[in-house]
């Protein structure tokens, strides 16, 4: 750009890269949004599935604003380069002419693009706090649905949603991994004769003892009621032969509940993915293994090997309850 004054020439120079990269930054911005906050697939209907109206509402506001913004300031900068050219060809003839070159209009310019830089600046840090607040919240609402209030472990749906995960890496040539069902025996005897309170008691229990002896667990889970399940590593017998050290261990334990100590037994089914379409079928094979656990007097652990429920050591009596 011939112009006269080097410092004018730079002066456009770095207002206008500011302004493009100010322009595309926002638009980066604006598309990572709302890739990250609407973007298709399960995981959005999940999230959508927990947001209010009044959210669901406020988010698509704040994104609309966001992406009217975007155009907004797009259309500035195209505005600002037009300018810009102008400007440039006037000083090329004001100097081909031999005139000194007027500032008027690059001062009023540039006065424009900085104030439109501070009000953009305004409205996206308001946006960003806004942003921000509600993907805390968004968060709060997801852990909430995924979480057992008593127990503190995964649920049932965060459960559902992370056996179709595992089986389907399964299927496309991921790892291989075993699910135990675990059942609390004589529960209900347990309920009736010391309480709901010492039955919570007992849950929290169990879990806790869960969450200790299986760090390395994908997912520990109250399956509902007094049944848990467990997402863990293969081999299928390897986590059998440690949920029955678990089994032995409690059943040598007392917990104290409201002045009272409980012997607690626990029965569990196994079972781990074959050659099949859905995960369905590895689930009902982990019941069958453990409704023969508890068919064949408790206190025992099943697995299933792909025919039929097999008896994982010596039988034991369960507890009187």
């Amino acid at each position: 750009m011939p112009i006269d004054n080097p410092l004018i020439f730079f002066a456009f120079a770095a207002v206008l890269l500011v302004v493009v990269g100010v322009g595309i930054w926002v638009a980066m911005q604006s598309r990572k949004r709302n890739s990250e906050t609407v973007s298709s697939g399960p995981a959005a209907a999940e999230m959508a599935s927990f947001l209010t109206e009044t959210d669901r509402q406020a988010m698509l506001s704040l994104l609309q604003q966001l992406a009217t913004w975007t155009t907004e300031y797009s259309g500035n900068v195209s505005s600002y380069q037009t300018r810009l050219g102008t400007i440039s060809r006037e000083f090329q003839r004001d100097a081909a002419a031999a005139k000194p070159p007027s500032t008027t209009r690059v001062m009023g310019l540039l006065g424009e693009i900085m104030q439109s830089n501070a009000s953009l600046q305004q409205r996206l840090e308001s946006a960003e706090k806004q942003l921000d607040r509600q993907t805390r919240q968004i968060e709060s609402y997801l852990t909430e649905a995924r979480t057992d209030g008593l127990t503190q472990l995964a649920n049932r749906r965060a459960f559902d949603a992370k056996i179709e995960e595992m089986f389907n890496a399964y299927r496309k040539g991921g790892k291989s991994f075993a699910i135990a069902i675990i059942d609390i025996d004589h529960f209900k005897s347990i309920n009736d004769t010391y309480g709901h309170q010492s039955g919570d008691d007992v849950l929290r229990f169990i879990a806790s003892a869960f969450r200790q002896a299986f760090e390395n667990a994908y997912m520990i889970a109250r399956y509902g009621g007094e049944e848990f399940v467990l997402i863990l590593p293969s081999p299928m017998r390897l986590a059998a032969d440690r949920i029955d050290a678990l089994r032995k261990n409690i059943a040598k334990e007392q917990i104290e509940t409201d002045g009272k100590w409980l012997q607690i037994n626990f029965s569990a089914g196994l079972s781990e993915p074959r050659q099949e379409l859905v995960a369905a079928h590895m689930i009902r094979r982990a019941d069958e293994a453990l409704y023969s656990a508890k068919n064949m007097g408790r206190n025992r652990v099943y697995y299933h090997d792909g025919t039929q429920p097999v008896l994982l050591g010596a039988p034991e009596l369960a507890g009187p309850y």
